[in-house]
């Protein structure tokens, strides 16, 4: 058999259907589902890499109009319509045969099967072998000698031994079994009364159906009897309904069958437009992008700097980091598309370099393009205040699409060029391994980013065009680049004797927990296991299982779960919680804070401005964004942030600012009153929606305001009302409707939002900034409403977050103006933290509660609370 080309036929539909109920809810930043295509490709990609075949085709359905409806006219009339979400896909897989130069076999008034079936028995005589792909049970009728069957569910090869093995009967009795066993899906009749172990009983005996049938007098059992005498006709149409025809008009061309390489272009429009970027990034090999005229390296310092000192703005430029603490080198290229490449391994270079663009940045009349330019602007100088114009392709990026998947460089290429560009590991970067000064290769990946930046820079600069982006990188997002810079080399100080003693406490809390938790359970085990757990909670101890998990079906110890037997009163579940939030903070915060320690015995947090889709900043390497707050625990951690010998930490928090802008955004009077006079807003809500005098208002009244005046702006379903304050569907839901009945313009900001953004898919901000939401129009009822709670949330969110940024600009500018020894070190959320000298605490205090306050004028105050200490914990009050 190895002698024989091989020829494999794809069952198309039984293969796409598998792929569309495979993988569920998978789209394009369109909304349009692609999920079949995606889990088809990949099934088609697997066999071509795997089996290289000589020959390859797929069988695909014309209509449903065939000869078996023209003889039964019900047959598969119970099949329910093609899902819409797979059906606008149909033609996209078409397109991807095409791509792949693959044939499509089809035949007018004949079904795909009936291809398959004429093909394979045609190309075995002929000299191949035959491997059907598909998983449908009905084609291991066609397995014979040299025509075997590739199950894609199963991922099994089937022979005419193995059919007869799991089917229970070799091929050539599979129709028969088919035939007299039915087939509602297809609504093949059948014969009544037998089912598939039956009709294999049967046939053991009988051999066909025609053999049955002329025996059915003699068998014994009376429902068999009497169905296949009674049914006789059904029994003979049935067979005729499931054979599959092997002797149709269609020769055998093995030339037209022949695997031909793919159109690699085309395969990169479809991946484009689908938006399969991890595919589309397969396509380019590193040999189509070293045809670029690689960088011509500068290798002395005094050359260096007068071609820097020369170029002519814009400059476009490119500080390659490799992974090291220090970037390798500089690449910059000019507009008649030279390209140059400075090494700093060698001596000098770096030195010359910087001092060289040091002069560039400060110059107004000049503009930098580049890539991530906050780490350009770090390696300058920390006290560097760029006064050139700054082109960040990473940001403008972002401004046009938050929700990429990414922004790097080659993410950006995938995403506007359909181009893969070279990686690191390619231009000789991996495993400590270095590529040699003056390495071509290195040279060449230089000329190519380079070129990207050169070729993305128009479209994106051309996309900064809509509505009032570009107001908003040139007044925000670009200012912002230096201020994060400075933040992050400025640092904060960390107690770290505080959390070694802390986390000796915490480790003594866990031991007495564990113990706590080992008597409850009446056994030793290992807490972390929530297979035993699971065991303990609910076949040990007959706890009531509230859920299973989705993939194993095994039991449920989830937070969600071990919170809900807690509140029932089980005290097992609530230890357990309370051990998993302990050893989190000891293992994330209070052991791993210490460990990331700079030289200078300070804390240093990373800022991403290109991140969150909201436009709020992002914290990495440690995230402290993410602190706890809600247990004292938490709290405590804060303790070990500390001010520097001399200086205090001022902590300057927005109040409420989200429901502020709310108010003014919904333009809704009652809120717009209550903050104006500044009154509680959670006990104004309160004794509006529960209909009582403000000051008759109870805590859990006031509790409960506060939980829908905030899930209000994430679009909290009467569901999650119901969960958070505990109380049934129907109260939830009626506190929802007397709080839009009590703010009239709340509700109308909601709708008109929903409808606005289902119209243009898409919110926007105060300033500006778009958040696209292609998921309103997605079929799927889960997707679209998770998009309209995302379009009611975005606009506040993001107007809130831009705010703040606009405040950390403004502050930071006043201080270096007028206290240049007071540092913003981070912000969090809604709150800025800065170090102050001890004499300067009043005077920055009144001036960072100014530049807060004012940053904006709205139709609310917005207000500032700042606290100052020696720690974070007690600044924070």
């Amino acid at each position: 058999a190895a002698a024989r080309p091989r020829l494999f036929l794809i069952d198309g539909y039984s293969n796409i259907f598998r792929a569309f109920y495979a993988i569920r809810h998978l789209t394009n930043s369109k909304g349009e589902p692609t999920n079949a295509v995606y889990g088809f490709h990949n099934m088609l990609r697997k066999l071509l890499r795997e089996e290289e075949p000589e020959l390859i085709g797929v069988a695909l359905d014309i209509s449903d109009e065939t000869v078996r409806r023209e003889r039964y006219e019900d047959y598969k009339a119970n099949r329910a319509p093609t899902p819409e979400d797979l059906k606008i896909q149909l033609p996209w897989i078409r397109e991807l045969l095409d791509a792949y130069r693959i044939p499509k076999l089809e035949l007018a008034r004949y079904e795909a099967d009936d291809v398959l079936g004429t093909l394979s028995r045609r190309a075995a005589e002929a000299g191949y072998e035959v491997v059907l792909v598909s998983a449908d049970k009905d084609l291991f009728q066609l397995v014979a000698p040299h025509v075997s069957m590739y199950h894609t569910g199963r991922e099994k090869l089937y022979t005419p031994e193995t059919v007869a093995e799991d089917f229970g009967v070799p091929p050539h009795q599979v129709v028969d079994v088919l035939a007299l066993m039915g087939d509602s899906v297809d609504n093949v009749p059948g014969v009544p009364g037998i089912g598939e172990k039956g009709a294999k009983k049967l046939l053991a005996e009988h051999g066909s159906v025609e053999q049955l049938l002329e025996a059915a007098p003699e068998i014994k059992r009376k429902s068999y009897r009497e169905g296949l005498q009674e049914h006789r006709d059904l029994a003979l149409l049935s067979k005729e309904l499931v054979t599959i025809h092997t002797d149709l008009d269609l020769p055998f061309d093995a030339a037209a069958l022949r695997r031909e390489e793919p159109d690699t272009e085309a395969l990169r429009a479809i991946f484009s437009r689908l938006e399969f970027f991890s595919l589309l990034e397969e396509l380019t090999t590193s040999q189509e992008s070293i045809e670029l005229e690689p960088a011509q390296e500068i290798d002395d310092a005094t050359r260096l700097a007068d071609a820097l000192s020369q170029l002519s703005s814009p400059i476009r430029i490119d500080l390659l980091w490799t992974g090291e603490t220090a970037p390798t080198g500089l690449g910059w290229s000019d507009d008649d598309g030279g390209t140059w490449w400075c090494d700093f391994r060698r001596q000098g270079l770096a030195e010359s370099a910087r001092g060289a663009l040091e002069s560039r940045a400060l110059d107004p009349e000049v503009t930098l393009v580049g890539h991530d330019l906050k780490e350009l602007l770090r390696w300058l100088g920390p006290e560097l205040v760029p006064r050139s114009r700054l082109v960040d392709l990473m940001l403008y990026a972002y401004l046009d699409n938050p929700a990429l998947r990414g922004f790097g460089l080659p993410q950006l290429a995938l995403e506007g060029l359909r181009y893969r560009a070279i990686t690191l590991e390619e231009a000789g970067f991996r495993k400590g391994d270095r590529p040699p000064l003056g390495d071509i290769g290195l040279r060449t990946l230089v000329a190519e980013r380079l070129d990207l930046i050169a070729r993305l820079e128009p479209d994106l600069d051309q996309k900064l065009e809509q509505g009032a982006l570009r107001t908003l990188y040139e007044t925000i997002e670009e200012p912002l680049i230096g201020v994060l810079m400075r933040m992050e080399e400025t640092g904060i100080g960390l107690d770290v004797p505080f959390l070694e003693s802390m986390s000796a406490e915490l480790g003594a809390q866990l031991e007495a927990l564990e113990s706590e938790v080992v008597e409850l359970a009446g056994e030793p085990f290992n807490l972390n296991s929530t297979r035993k757990l699971g065991e303990i909670l609910f076949e040990k101890l007959g706890y009531p299982i509230l859920k299973r998990t989705r993939k194993t079906k095994s039991y449920s110890t989830d937070a969600a779960t071990l919170q809900e037997l807690a509140n029932r009163g089980y005290d097992l579940p609530a230890r357990i919680l309370e051990y998993r939030e302990l050893s989190k903070l000891k293992s994330t915060y209070v052991d791993a804070l210490p460990q990331l320690v700079a030289d200078d015995e300070r804390l240093h947090t990373r800022y991403y401005q290109a991140v969150a889709a909201t436009g709020r900043l992002s914290s990495a390497e440690p995230n402290l964004q993410n602190i706890p707050v809600r247990s004292e625990a938490g709290r405590q951690i804060r303790r070990a942030f500390v001010a520097a010998p001399d200086h205090q930490l001022l902590v300057a928090d927005y109040s409420q600012i989200e429901l502020r802008v709310l108010a003014h955004i919904a333009g809704e009077e009652r809120m717009i009153e209550a903050f104006r006079a500044g009154r509680d807003i959670h006990a104004t809500t309160a004794a509006l929606v529960f209909g009582v005098a403000p000051g008759l208002v109870t805590d859990e009244q006031r509790r409960a305001a506060k939980v829908i005046n905030f899930g209000i702006i994430y679009g909290m379903s009467a569901f999650g009302l119901s969960n958070t304050l505990e109380v049934s569907r129907k109260e939830a839901n009626a506190f929802i409707e007397a709080y839009m009945e009590r703010y009239p313009g709340v509700q109308r900001y909601t709708e008109q939002t929903v409808e606005e953004a289902t119209e243009n898919l898409a919110v926007e901000t105060l300033y500006g900034r778009i958040r696209r939401l292609p998921e309103l129009r997605a079929r799927q009822y889960t997707v679209r409403e998770n998009a309209k709670r995302m379009a009611i949330n975005a606009r506040i969110q993001g107007t809130a977050a831009d705010l703040l940024k606009l405040a950390m600009i403004a502050v930071d500018r006043r201080l270096r103006r007028e206290h240049p020894s007071s540092r913003l070190l981070l912000t969090v959320h809604d709150e800025l933290v800065l170090e102050v000298p001890r004499d300067a605490i009043d005077a920055v205090r009144d001036l960072v509660t100014d530049e807060m306050e004012g940053v904006a004028r709205l139709d609310v105050p917005l207000v500032v609370e700042a606290g100052v200490g020696d720690n974070w914990y007690d600044a924070k009050g």
